[in-house]
């Protein structure tokens, strides 16, 4: 890190950058390097919908007499600023907050941060660098606070919207009002002499506050990484529960498909229709049986008790299970009659 900042700084010197360009582009180096630390740390995971919700929350936190004009999607934040009603209407898009919000002023008055000929804030700081990991409520709430410095009272209203030079003058030097009560030699001394700018920049509360506002996101973005951490060995523990959970449902799918497979061959062998097929192959095989026995009669190769005997259980074999097979394919008849 301090590596780095030295190469910053020799940077700076090799392009002639003034103090207060090499204060605002540091301050953006420092946010930029802790937003690449904290996408480095595994996060959180929220739906769009559970981040929208997070911001808006945010926005009624940190500001009052806020109103809900669209449920989720536009909002209206009452103040007061210098004896004036003043309104902002926040806008959300469907794409918020992946996208900036769009914030306007009523009523609309001379200011840096609003947009030519229009009642659109563009320039406030927190919505030229917003990112989806901004804090809508500390945005809006830094806009309030500039404008209720800034705003012209009703007295001087007509004043505010004069378009001479001189009021140009005045709007521009909003930031640093001491300027304006210096004469030409003293405003050309500071622009020659870097260490006036750097006392200049020191003493200037709108960047003490975005100071303030750069070491609070930055403490924010590292108790977040850090509470991140904690969470890791859970999130990995939670992660070999499911790999577990996965290979006993695989196992199981196997043995089911498997006892399955042997549920239709039994259903199969064992059906009513399967059962009268049988039955039918058997009173044929009987009566089979008895024929045979009465040709080797005929031939003299077996007695007449013997035959009598086996012949006589041969064709009740065939004549019972014949019997069986018609009483049981009469009952399937009647089944599907039934079922048709």
């Amino acid at each position: 890190m301090k590596n780095c900042e030295r190469y910053i700084g020799l940077c700076f010197e090799i392009l002639g950058l003034t103090s207060f360009e090499r204060f605002i582009l540091y301050r953006r180096y420092q946010i930029s390097f802790f937003i690449v630390h904290l996408t480095m740390i595994p996060r959180q995971y929220y739906t769009e919908r559970d981040l929208r919700k997070r911001q808006i929350d945010a926005l009624k936190v940190f500001n009052d007499n806020v109103t809900e004009v669209k449920e989720h999607a536009e909002y209206k934040v009452e103040f007061m600023a210098n004896s004036r009603n003043m309104v902002l209407n926040i806008v959300l898009s469907p794409e918020f907050p992946n996208d900036k919000p769009a914030i306007f002023v009523n009523p609309v008055f001379n200011h840096p941060w609003l947009g030519e000929n229009s009642n659109q804030v563009v320039g406030a700081p927190g919505l030229l660098n917003y990112t989806v990991h901004s804090d809508l409520g500390r945005v809006v709430q830094a806009i309030i606070r500039e404008f209720q410095r800034s705003v012209p009272s009703i007295a001087n209203e007509d004043k505010s919207t004069d378009t001479s030079p001189q009021s140009h003058i005045s709007v521009n030097s909003l930031m640093f009002p001491e300027l304006s009560e210096l004469n030409i030699e003293e405003l050309q001394e500071i622009l020659e002499n870097p260490d006036l700018q750097d006392k200049l920049l020191e003493n200037n509360p709108q960047l003490a506050e975005i100071d303030q506002e750069t070491e609070e996101l930055m403490n924010s973005i590292e108790e977040i990484a850090q509470d991140n951490l904690t969470k890791q060995q859970m999130l990995d523990d939670m992660k070999s529960k499911v790999l577990e959970g996965i290979s006993t449902i695989v196992q199981m799918k196997m043995s089911y498909e498997d006892l399955n497979k042997r549920y239709q061959e039994l259903c199969e062998g064992y059906s009513p229709h399967r059962i009268r097929d049988c039955l039918k192959d058997a009173a044929i095989r009987a009566d089979e049986d008895a024929e045979a026995i009465a040709e080797q009669f005929l031939l003299g190769n077996v007695s007449v008790e013997t035959f009598v005997m086996k012949f006589a259980e041969k064709r009740a074999l065939g004549q019972a299970r014949r019997a069986r097979e018609e009483r049981l394919a009469h009952q399937l008849a009647q089944l599907d009659r039934a079922t048709t």
